[in-house]
C-alpha cells in the first residue's frame, strides 16, 4: 500500500513539474539547461512540488465524519491557498536566480 502511494505521489510531482511553465532569463533569452538546472536545485522545486503534492493527499484524506460539502470546500480552499503559497515562492527564487516565465 505504501508503495502504490509513493508511485502516486511521485506520479503527481512528475504532473506538477511538466506543467510548469517555461522560464527565459530576465532579458527573455533562452537560458541554458545548466542555468535551468542550478536555478531548480537552489529554489528546491522539486522538494517544494512533493511537498505540495503530500499536503494535498493529506489534506483529501479527511476522518469519515467530515465529508460534508462544507468540509470539502474548506479542503479544496486550503490547497488552492497552499498551492498559491508555494508557486508564488517558486517564481519569487526563480527570479532571483535571474529566470521568469516565458
Amino acid at each position: 500500500m505504501k508503495t502504490i502511494k509513493l508511485m502516486l505521489l511521485l506520479l503527481g510531482t512528475t504532473a506538477l513539474a511538466a506543467c510548469q511553465p517555461g522560464w527565459v532569463r530576465l532579458d527573455g533569452s533562452e537560458p541554458g539547461n545548466d542555468q535551468l538546472t542550478s536555478a531548480r536545485t537552489a529554489c528546491e522545486i522539486d522538494e517544494k512540488l512533493a511537498a505540495l503534492e503530500a499536503f494535498r493527499a493529506a489534506n483529501n484524506s479527511a476522518p469519515a465524519g467530515a465529508n460534508s460539502n462544507q468540509a470539502r470546500m474548506l479542503r479544496i480552499e486550503n490547497y488552492d491557498l497552499e498551492s498559491a503559497r508555494v508557486y508564488r515562492e517558486i517564481d519569487a527564487c526563480m527570479q532571483r536566480e535571474g529566470l521568469r516565465k516565458s
